[in-house]
């Protein structure tokens, strides 16, 4: 019997405010959609590559935040999703090293937030980025597996926004090369995030701005304000937004 994998992609809007389902809400006047796409496969597979167009050249949407933080690619250290919001493109890929292969099962590879005034143009199809064309599966045998694709999008019927001011812990923590801090506006405000060392002097700002309520985060590459790569150790980073103001350690490992 012909083994097959299924490649789906779902667009969920928030159902229950928790990072751990890493849902974010929706406001009509800046909207953002988490993307989740699938694997469902039935036997191991060490590696795969997925070449996606998101939309037409010239569309108002792009790429915000990509995450791999809950996937079935999250323990294997080489992956990444590399995007082009010019070309409207997304290229993802894992490979297996030293870790376990991918199971059979089904779950989300990569989880993408999305903003812009066409959200309603998204359209994740197959598509040749670079050397990549379309999608690949690889077995352990090193063999490219047959597969499916499926590109129908389900929507939840409602969503909620955050009731609370939170600022969560870093992702990967300790991490290497980088790292998403997330956090959770109740209200529109203005919001400082900033990155210290432990003697208090100020690394990096990584967000002065005013933004809507909803949920929020935000990459730091491990580099200061002039694009320096900063040393190991340990880091502050602060949140002050309206009247919430909150500090978490993180560490940096190199």
């Amino acid at each position: 019997m012909k083994k097959q994998f299924i490649l789906a992609v779902g667009i969920f809007m928030l159902a229950l405010p928790v990072w751990g389902a890493n849902q974010v809400a929706v406001k009509s006047d800046r909207s953002a959609l988490e993307h989740n796409i699938y694997l469902s496969n039935d036997q191991e597979i060490a590696g795969l590559a997925v070449a996606l167009r998101f939309a037409d050249k010239g569309d108002d949407v792009s790429i915000d935040s990509v995450s791999f933080d809950g996937t079935r690619l999250q323990n294997i250290e080489l992956k990444e999703a590399i995007v082009d919001n010019v070309e409207k493109t997304i290229l993802v890929y894992g490979i297996v090293l030293q870790e376990n292969h991918i199971v059979s099962g089904e779950g989300p590879i990569v989880k993408l937030s999305f903003t812009g005034k066409d959200l309603d143009k998204i359209k994740l199809t197959p598509t040749t980025i670079e050397r990549q064309e379309g999608i690949t599966l690889v077995s352990p045998e090193a063999k490219e597996v047959s597969y499916e694709f499926s590109g129908d999008i389900t929507k939840s019927a409602s969503f909620n926004l955050p009731q609370n001011f939170h600022l969560s812990q870093n992702y990967p923590n300790p991490f290497n090369a980088s790292t998403q801090i997330r956090y959770t506006l109740s209200q529109d405000a203005h919001v400082r995030l900033e990155i210290f060392n432990v003697l208090g002097q100020r690394v990096k700002v990584l967000v002065d701005e005013f933004q809507t309520a909803g949920y929020r985060q935000i990459l730091w590459d491990g580099r200061n304000e002039r694009g320096d790569q900063v040393s190991s150790g340990v880091y502050l980073y602060r949140i002050d937004a309206g009247d919430y103001n909150e500090v978490r350690k993180m560490s940096l490992l190199k």
